[in-house]
């Protein structure tokens, strides 16, 4: 089988568009001729990544990260080069059935690859168990919930029988006892059996799509046990990165423009059954670190809906102010009489749940009445506390007519004057408003002369061949080693093409470190159109500089040699460089 040309990756790649491939991993927003984006790449809480259409090619000015379309599903999707390239293909709709592709595939860990398994079987064994005599209680139940049978198949709801079912399943499949109990699905005690009994069971996913964990919940009014018995956490079942429904709500997110943020699973199916997707739950743990990483990847915009009663209120704030501080925008819903989702569906329908849904309020609303509930308004010194509270929360504000909205409504509930809540707030207003964009870009590398003119010079190279058959006759050298071999690239590619192409030249490259600078020199802010007499001196400088630096070289030779014929013939070399 025929191996895959340059010519062919190029076509590969020319077969997409950078902008569609990453949107659909990363919510994108137009900005003049190119798209920005929060970048996966680092914790990011601006849009810092840059993707240009006209380039075909993605950077981030905050961490330095940029490439081409493989680029970036090899370092999202932790995918090798030529998996990214046949994924590429695969958009495109580029057959490659007779092309050899050698593909490394990563070492899968046997004992992951286990518990995956188990957990596969399992919610076979529980769906299967759900449409038999000894479900038949369970699925009545979940019919008197409003559970169809579609929407029973979409969740994949099961049911564990009381008797065991999984522990003599896995040893007959031929797992081993340590494993079957390193997969929480089983537990040892004076003999092994089945974690979850008489109850209906929800799987839990990853953010792949794989079956990681359950949720067993009990259905008859004589069960005492807890209403919900979870999975333990195993090597495959992290809460911390698990978000409900994650892997099935992306396109209804994309949709949408932003996402509901649930308490648990039961939310998300009862905003299911009233026709909304766009939603995922953070399985009754505090928000996390990889809760809002995973988040990052799919939307910009969030409704925080948690628990109505007070650790859910409190909870609430609190993802608010970790969700603003990442970049989200942040709405805020609280539902009437402390209820949630699924208990406004069931007592007052698809409509009531709609109704519910529309009240929203924007963090520091929410904070301030949430706030003002805990005081008694009667009291000064509670009444104080709570004004010093709220000023530190609305000198965080940028904007001055919400600033000065809010200053209005903490006067109001609070009893003292707008004169001294602006005093309060311009006391504090430095410590929130000293960063600059500035600050927030990737340090820059101070360059000399004849660094910039290389730099400068090689902008040109790649987008005027011209500019680099006139570097290839006059200099053809360059000091920077990096510049050096992507100049030596850039001359070679110009062999083939009339013009050049950013984004296949990355192809050609691909070592990280020349795509990064490739990429940072072609995203610069120079005039496109060039005079010759600009290229003529950068040239010039590139040649002084070579020449100061053989200087230096014979100067160093000069201190270390004896013989007085050398040395003679060392300052005639000297002499003849010239004065630079």
């Amino acid at each position: 089988m025929a191996r895959l040309s340059q010519e062919k990756i190029n076509e590969i790649r020319q077969s997409v568009d950078i902008v569609d491939v990453i949107g659909e991993y990363l919510p994108l927003e137009k900005k003049g001729r190119n798209y920005v984006a929060l970048c996966p790449f680092h914790d990011d809480t601006h849009p810092s990544m840059s993707i240009s259409p006209d380039k075909q090619i993605f950077m981030c000015f905050v961490c330095g990260t940029g490439g081409n379309v493989f680029t970036f599903l090899q370092k999202y999707l932790k995918i090798s080069y030529i998996e990214a390239v046949k994924k590429v293909a695969e958009i495109g709709h580029i057959d490659l059935s007779e092309y050899h592709l050698d593909v490394a595939s990563a070492p899968v860990s046997k004992k992951n690859a286990e518990l995956y398994q188990m957990h596969e079987e399992a919610q076979k064994i529980y769906s299967y168990y759900l449409n038999t005599k000894l479900g038949l209680e369970a699925k009545t139940y979940l019919m008197k919930r409003h559970f169809s049978d579609e929407l029973i198949k979409e969740f994949q709801i099961g049911y564990a029988p009381l008797n065991q079912t999984l522990y003599p399943a896995f040893s007959k499949l031929g797992f081993s006892e340590i494993d079957m109990v390193k997969s929480g699905l089983v537990i040892e005690s004076r003999q092994h059996f089945d974690r979850f009994q008489d109850r209906i069971m929800f799987p839990l996913y990853n953010q792949q799509g794989q079956v990681v964990g359950f949720s067993g919940r009990i259905y008859k009014p004589t069960q005492t046990d807890s209403k919900y018995m979870n999975s333990p956490e195993s090597d495959i079942f992290i809460k911390g990165e698990t978000l409900y429904h994650y892997h099935q709500c992306k396109e209804a997110v994309k949709a949408a423009g932003f996402i509901y943020l649930l308490e648990g699973f039961m939310d998300v199916i009862a905003m299911y059954k009233a026709g909304i997707e766009n939603t995922v739950a953070i399985m009754g743990t505090s928000l996390t670190k990889g809760h809002i990483q995973a988040l990052r990847r799919i939307t910009h915009s969030i409704h925080l809906c948690l628990d109505g009663d007070a650790p859910g209120q409190a909870a609430m704030g609190k993802a608010a102010r970790e969700l603003e501080k990442a970049g989200f925008q942040v709405s805020i819903i609280v539902l009437p009489d402390n209820h949630d989702p699924d208990e406004i569906y069931e007592q007052q329908g698809k409509d009531g749940l709609l109704q519910a849904l529309k009240k929203t309020l924007k963090p520091i609303e929410f904070l301030m009445e949430f706030e003002y509930q805990k005081i008694d308004a009667h009291n000064y010194d509670d009444r104080k506390s709570y004004l010093e509270k709220m000023c530190y929360e609305i000198a965080k504000i940028k904007d001055p007519i919400d600033q000065d909205y809010y200053i209005q409504v903490l006067s109001k509930q609070s009893g003292f004057s707008t004169d001294l809540i602006h005093q309060q707030i311009h006391g504090m207003q430095p410590q929130f408003h000293q960063e600059t964009v500035a600050s927030k870009k990737k340090p820059v590398h101070m360059m000399d002369k004849y660094q910039k003119a290389e730099h400068d010079l090689l902008f040109y190279m790649l987008n005027h061949k011209n500019v680099a058959l006139k570097y290839e006759a006059k200099a053809g050298f360059m000091y920077n080693d990096q510049y050096r071999i992507i100049a030596s690239y850039i001359i070679d590619y110009y062999r083939h093409h009339n013009h050049l192409e950013i984004a296949d030249l990355i192809n050609s490259i691909q070592k990280e470190d020349l795509v990064q600078t490739v990429v940072e020199i072609a995203q610069s802010s120079l005039p496109e159109k060039y005079e010759e007499q600009a290229i003529d001196d950068y040239i010039d400088t590139i040649g002084k500089n070579a020449k100061r630096m053989k200087k230096e070289q014979l100067l160093e030779q000069f201190r270390y040699i004896l013989d007085p014929k050398q040395k003679a013939q060392i300052l005639d070399e000297i002499v003849k460089l010239g004065g630079q």
